[in-house]
């Protein structure tokens, strides 16, 4: 688990996408349980959200709802990566037991 000071630093990592799947799990549920850094979150989003709008002339001004919505999409992320992840190593072994049975199956023929 993360400490806040930790937590902190990836504030405008995590605002500018820069965090790599365990980095960003590790914040999200560091965020989900530490007020306090919950609302560093809020305001630094908020602050940069609004200046880059202001900045390409596009606004959202629901910035709380776009924070609440990229933490969701995050998370969605976060999911879609470990359900990728079981789902490689169920391909390998299957792959793995299908070549251990063809030669199983070869090395009977041969044996006959």
């Amino acid at each position: 688990m993360l400490t806040c000071r930790q937590a902190e630093k990836m504030v405008l990592p995590y605002i500018n996408y820069q965090l790599d799947e365990k980095e960003l799990e590790a914040f999200l549920n560091h965020v989900r349980v530490c007020p306090s850094c919950k609302e560093e979150l809020e305001i630094y989003y908020t602050v940069y959200v609004g200046l880059r709008q202001l900045d390409s002339g596009t606004g959202v001004y629901d910035i709380a709802g776009a924070l609440e919505e990229s933490l969701d999409m995050a998370w969605m992320k976060v999911r879609t990566v470990r359900l990728r992840k079981v789902i490689c190593y169920a391909v390998n072994t299957l792959c793995a037991v299908g070549v251990l049975v063809s030669l199983l199956l070869q090395l009977r023929i041969w044996w006959i």
